[in-house]
């Protein structure tokens, strides 16, 4: 008999109501679902793109062509896994479930620059793709062992990003890496270890990309 089914006296079976989640937990999910890695891509992509852009046709062109290969590719190979099977959920949960992911994230965003770079792109969308591409292949590595936060290391990584360009009126912007890690813990998908791991890759990787290309 299913969990939620139970049976009175007269063995007349009686439904009973799952009781709600408490009101931290459903806020902590809508945290995490509403700050995902592909959600914050699309703010994070198109302020790269708008930063003293000339031509803002031109900007948001090349900030569309960016999500293309950075978020749509890798969220459509994603949908279509949990749909076959191959992935627990949208989230890819399962730390061994991660690798195929990891590895069509990184030739996407792979061939995203390359088409960059040949269609002349802005020197800004090329190093977050640079970003991206080098945070792939360090996750996918520490993944093999440990299962480290993809959702704090981007936002975090995509904070520094925006705090570089912008300057102090972006640091703010570091309470939602803290929202996020708290949301990911709650939820227990990471433990503390991990969320703090990934937060620190992402600003650090970032951080030393930035540097080496001079934005």
């Amino acid at each position: 008999m299913p969990e939620h089914l139970a049976v009175d006296a007269n063995e007349h079976p009686i439904i009973e109501t799952p009781s709600p989640k408490p009101l931290h937990i459903r806020f902590a999910r809508q945290v995490s679902n509403f700050l995902s890695p592909i959600t914050i891509s699309i703010p994070g992509v198109l302020l790269v793109a708008f930063y003293r852009a000339q031509n803002l046709a031109s900007a948001l062109f090349y900030a569309c062509l960016t999500l293309f290969f950075l978020s749509l590719g890798p969220m459509l190979y994603i949908i279509i896994g949990v749909r076959l099977g191959k992935f627990s959920d949208m989230g890819i949960s399962r730390r061994r479930e991660r690798i195929g992911p990891f590895l069509f994230s990184f030739a996407s965003v792979l061939a995203g620059l390359i088409v960059l770079i040949l269609f002349n792109a802005p020197k800004n969308l090329q190093t977050l793709l640079i970003i991206t591409a080098l945070s792939c292949i360090v996750m996918m590595v520490i993944t093999l062992w440990w299962k480290i936060s993809i959702h704090a290391s981007s936002i975090a990584g995509t904070t520094t990003f925006l705090t570089a360009l912008y300057g102090v009126i972006m640091l703010p912007a570091f309470l939602l890496v803290v929202l996020v890690s708290w949301s990911r813990v709650v939820l227990e998908r990471h433990t503390v270890a991990q969320v703090v791991a990934g937060a620190l890759l992402g600003i650090t990787l970032t951080s030393a990309i930035l540097f080496i290309r001079g934005v």
